[in-house]
């Protein structure tokens, strides 16, 4: 039961990944952009060789990709040695975190490059595994902070 919650986000944010992934790379010519809300959100299918914003790109996508599993077998560990202290949704979070990094990995190890899709006008583009690890990461420390803050609060004799 410990697991079932983590390997679920993970399962849920990698298939979502990449089936929007192969959507775009089937339905999409590379550079194209299909308004969704005017200028403001749309779709245009990139290839990304770099990390975060197409950043580090020169390091290579074998390189980028041993870095990527190094990261995400330190989160499993991290996540293992924890695993008895974090809450249903947190083991959850922690999930599609993992899936989205498996996502980005997946892309990288079978073409060499992330698709990515997602583009808003104010804002690099980006794809669901970047959605999911940035959006779980932010859960999952918004659920700390809270569960610390009622933590103190019980603490110094405060409910809140």
């Amino acid at each position: 039961m410990i697991y079932l919650l983590v390997a679920i986000g993970f399962v849920v944010a990698l298939m979502f990944d990449q089936i929007t992934k192969a959507v775009v790379e089937n339905n999409l010519r590379y550079l194209m952009r299909v308004d969704i809300l005017g200028k403001l959100l749309g779709l245009r299918y990139v290839h990304n060789r770099g990390v975060s914003f197409g950043l580090l790109r020169s390091l290579g996508v074998t390189n980028i990709s041993i870095i990527t599993t190094i990261i995400i077998l330190s989160l499993l560990l991290v996540g293992n040695h924890f695993k008895d202290k974090l809450s249903s949704w947190e083991k959850l979070f922690f999930g599609v975190i993992l899936g989205g990094a498996m996502g980005n990995l997946v892309d990288r190890l079978r073409l060499g490059y992330v698709v990515d899709f997602i583009e808003l006008s104010y804002w690099p583009i980006f794809n669901v595994a970047d959605s999911c690890i940035v959006v779980g990461t932010a859960l999952l420390l918004f659920s700390f902070y809270r569960r610390e803050k009622l933590s103190a609060g019980r603490d110094s004799g405060n409910e809140s």
